[in-house]
């Protein structure tokens, strides 16, 4: 399905005033759309959007994971490679075997771990325009800038 300008320029004005955790959250959304979508095609046989819809649940973990701070980012950054990687492993799995309880598994494990972005991203509120935010939950300031996952 081929998107109109206006709504490709539209979800690219999103994504560019997004903030970072906002991207994640908006990356998660679409990898479990993906996951469905190719859940659904594998119920119908339909080889070609299964393998069109997996490549793009790729570009999106690959994307999650390029937006990794390795540097900064610590144990959290580390175990999240590995849930990107885990959750690759299934997809190949469930392509082998074409198996959407497989992916049924990894919507769930994904949508808890967007949980925990959403938890996130409402317990820290942007600051005036001094690159700062201000934590809701414990009042203190953090740069907004470097977040690390």
């Amino acid at each position: 399905m081929l998107m109109s300008r206006e709504a490709t320029a539209y979800r690219q004005t999103v994504v560019q005033t997004a903030s970072p955790i906002e991207v994640v959250i908006m990356l998660y959304d679409a990898l479990v759309r993906d996951l469905n979508s190719v859940i659904a095609a594998v119920r119908i046989q339909d080889v070609e959007e299964r393998v069109r819809q997996s490549n793009h649940a790729f570009s999106l973990l690959q994307q999650l994971d390029l937006m990794l701070d390795h540097e900064n980012g610590g144990d959290t950054a580390k175990e999240l490679a590995r849930v990107y990687s885990h959750v690759r492993a299934r997809i190949i799995e469930s392509q082998i075997k074409l198996d959407p309880a497989i992916l049924e598994r990894q919507i769930e494990f994904i949508l808890q771990v967007r949980d925990a972005w959403q938890t996130a991203q409402q317990s820290w509120v942007p600051a005036s325009g001094d690159g700062r935010a201000y934590s809701a939950a414990n009042g203190q300031d953090s740069q907004s800038c470097s977040w690390s996952a």
